[in-house]
């Protein structure tokens, strides 16, 4: 994660734009400045690197068992596709890319084709690192 930085917005929220109602927020924001490293939460292989309109520049993980975690709006990429990652090891660098109204990082976990929350994949003293009052 970055640095263990507090959550800004929870997985799941209620999201509108434009006085209207979207999909719920599909992961969980994390108020990193720019510039913060984003370390690999465990090992994997680097399933995609590219910048996206919504999500901007991300790194795609493969953790195999149809796990995977997306990490967005990164200022850059320190991995490429194919690379094999260890857990900590630094795969890029918190920014403000895609549609932000600031620097985050969104992190998305994806077990079997379906969105889950990134927390429930932390133990508890991950969990209790990162964990402030966040934004509802």
């Amino acid at each position: 994660l970055a640095q263990f930085a507090p959550i800004s917005w929870l997985f799941g929220s209620k999201r509108v734009f434009n006085n209207r109602e979207r999909r719920p927020h599909s992961g969980m924001d994390i108020a990193a400045p720019k510039g913060t490293t984003v370390f690999a939460t465990n090992h994997a292989t680097v399933a995609l690197t590219d910048d996206f309109f919504f999500c901007g520049k991300f790194v795609l993980l493969d953790h195999g068992g149809g796990l995977f975690s997306l990490f967005c709006h990164l200022d850059k990429s320190l991995v490429q596709a194919g690379e094999r990652v260890q857990t900590a090891q630094p795969i890029g660098v918190v920014g403000a890319t895609g549609r932000v109204t600031g620097a985050h990082l969104h992190w998305t976990a994806i077990v079997n084709q379906a969105y889950v929350d990134p927390l429930a994949l932390l133990d508890e003293s991950e969990r209790q690192a990162i964990l402030t009052e966040p934004r509802q």
